[in-house]
């Protein structure tokens, strides 16, 4: 490979996305054989194209008859097959077209492989789990596989004689027992047109998130007073005043959407919402009564459970973080450059690619017996810490300034949403303390389990 070297085309991702009037991204529809896959995707596709979005369908069986037809169904041709097709998934995707894949794609590893490749290519993925109980694909058996794989004619077959690993984390779920195809295939594109309002979005919200540290600062510069809530966390005029501008904007441009804020009462009416911006109108009150700088507006929007889009502004430093999935996490000083042309490559930002002597970030409010014990027990990996508050320790490690954060306590969706977009959309990982992926709009919006944010997965310190 040493001789070849990648050609850079002249028109970027987005750039096309202008010229062409729409954005590409992957659909990815996994599940069993007979769950619906490639019955949803293929409605989805008419759906698009008489909308007037430039799609096609990439299916599993079509791809072996050619593309793949020299594979089998081992395991290593298993992953070999999905490699190959997230390639041309992803280039579909980077010439504008929406590429809706249908493969059964059994192992999780090989679908976050697909991610992966097709995320490096800035392409939106969006893994779409096509549930279906294995009784009742058996009962469907639209192609006759089933029968031949209980009486033994074919080995290896999902379900069957090979494992299905159901995904951990989908961006969506369609239990076809439960609904039609057309109400799937509705589901689905709902979900597409939401990504393609997320520009927008993203710039909406950096521009309220600005405003909102500019009434902040009002305050900051003032003798202010300091309440505290039931649960003892301070509470400031800056506080308010802020909550007040974010929510009524957000209500005014979204209402459609749910606004759930820590200043806010919450009804438990946004549960009934796919959509709900989640809004921390100043993360790091104790920083800001302080006076050292290190706190922020965190504006986040999540759709059916998971962060895709997050913006952090910390007003103090004029530094503005924001994300947006499938778009990237990008850094700016606003004070040179305000919140005008967004999503510029050259303020696109990256976490390191340290495995060793990794920087730690220590938060300058919270620690516990646990989280010493806990980086006392890896400190061999340990080459040096950062202290910040508020969101900015997952915004540096979005940079690259840092390489991990654990935090053992509890905290609420608030703090961690806007961060964890910011994160992810930069390459790195943001799980709960137990490893599991972070869900919002809960009816719990209580983190209890803490979380950890790592430049790579690898790095995961021992526990």
């Amino acid at each position: 490979m040493s001789d070849i070297f990648y050609h850079k085309n002249n028109i970027t991702n987005e750039q096309r996305a202008v010229l062409l009037g729409q954005s590409g991204a992957v659909l990815w529809f996994t599940g069993l054989s007979g769950s619906g896959k490639s019955t949803v995707a293929c409605l989805c596709e008419k759906l698009l194209l008489e909308d007037g979005h430039y799609c096609f369908v990439l299916d599993g069986d079509n791809l072996r008859m050619g593309l793949n037809s020299d594979l089998g169904f081992s395991d290593d041709d298993r992953s070999e097959n999905i490699r190959r097709t997230a390639h041309v998934a992803a280039l579909f995707a980077q010439s504008g077209a929406v590429a809706l894949v249908s493969l059964i794609s059994p192992f999780e590893a090989d679908r976050q492989a697909a991610r992966k490749i097709c995320e490096n290519a800035g392409c939106p993925f969006v893994e779409i789990f096509v549930d279906a109980p294995l009784e009742e694909c058996i009962r469907r058996d639209v192609k006759g596989l089933y029968k031949k794989a209980l009486s033994g004619d074919i080995k290896g077959f999902t379900g069957i004689s090979s494992p299905y690993e159901a995904p951990l984390s989908p961006e969506i779920t369609i239990k076809t027992a439960e609904c039609g195809a057309e109400e799937a295939a509705k589901k689905v594109i709902a979900y597409a047109d939401m990504l393609r309002t997320l520009r927008k979005m993203t710039e909406f919200a950096a521009r309220l998130s600005v405003d909102a540290g500019k009434k902040i600062m009002g305050v900051y510069g003032t003798n202010f007073s300091v309440d505290f809530k039931d649960d003892k966390s301070p509470l400031t005029e800056a506080d308010t005043a802020s909550n007040e501008l974010i929510c009524s904007a957000l209500i005014k441009e979204y209402g459609q959407y749910a606004v759930l804020s820590e200043e806010s009462k919450d009804s438990g009416e946004r549960l009934k919402a796919d959509g709900c911006f989640i809004v921390d109108p100043l993360d790091g009150t104790k920083e800001f009564v302080k006076r050292n700088g290190e706190f922020t507006v965190n504006i986040a929007f999540s759709y059916l459970g998971k962060s895709v889009m997050g913006v952090v502004f910390a007003p103090a430093l004029n530094k503005l973080y924001y994300a947006a999935k499938g778009l990237g996490s990008f850094a700016r000083d606003i004070s040179h450059k305000g919140c005008d042309n967004l999503f510029r490559d050259d303020e696109r930002i990256r976490v390191s690619d340290k495995t060793a002597l990794l920087t730690v970030m220590a938060s300058r409010s919270h620690s516990d017996e646990r989280l010493r014990a806990l980086l006392l027990k890896n400190r061999e990996k340990i080459g040096g810490t950062v202290v910040s508050g508020s969101s900015l320790k997952g915004c540096l490690i979005a940079e690259g300034k840092a390489d991990v954060y654990y935090r053992t306590g509890y905290t609420m969706e608030w703090d961690t949403a806007a961060m964890q977009c910011v994160v992810e959309e930069a390459g790195g990982v943001f799980l709960q303390g137990d490893g599991t992926p972070m869900r919002y709009n809960r009816k719990n919006s209580r983190n209890e389990k803490g979380f950890f944010i790592l430049n790579s997965i690898e790095n995961r310190f021992e526990e």
